[in-house]
């Protein structure tokens, strides 16, 4: 998946949120007790958190191993790859925060609908671009040729 497609899904992804949240606020509210459970019960933190940490594991020995290939012959050949998976990282690190901040404080804040769908799809986004990456981070890792002579 390149990053024009992770990019439409992403914008699509939050089109269809702000239009259910809009129209038909019940499908993503608490109503919906799948998504409720999940989100107010620890379920939505406890998979973040597995999957940042597996994600950031993996991003950190993806990154060791373009050291080793650039050291071995001795010049800077993986900036952009580099750069990408820093940005990546914080961006996991930063929406952990604001799943922790939405799961934490929704029962207090949200007192329509509207806003549990707007939370509640809030988290399903995260869920997403949590996913996207790690699909991207896989690809990078699979790209890797090994080098034989």
């Amino acid at each position: 998946m390149n990053k024009t497609v992770a990019q439409c899904l992403i914008i699509c992804s939050l089109a269809v949120v702000i239009t259910l949240s809009v129209i038909s606020p019940w499908v993503l509210s608490d109503n919906n007790l799948l998504l409720s459970k999940f989100i107010e019960q620890g379920g939505f933190l406890s998979f973040l958190g597995v999957i940042v940490t597996i994600t950031l594991a993996s991003a950190t020995n993806l990154h060791l191993e373009l050291n080793k290939m650039e050291e071995k012959y001795q010049k800077r050949i993986f900036i952009k790859t580099r750069e990408s998976i820093r940005k990546s990282s914080f961006w996991l690190i930063s929406l952990l925060l604001v799943a922790i901040l939405i799961a934490s404080t929704k029962s207090l804040l949200c007192k329509t609908v509207v806003a549990e769908s707007i939370a509640n799809g809030a988290c399903l986004l995260i869920v997403l671009f949590n996913i996207l990456f790690l699909v991207d981070l896989t690809q990078t890792a699979f790209a890797l040729e090994p080098d034989i002579r």
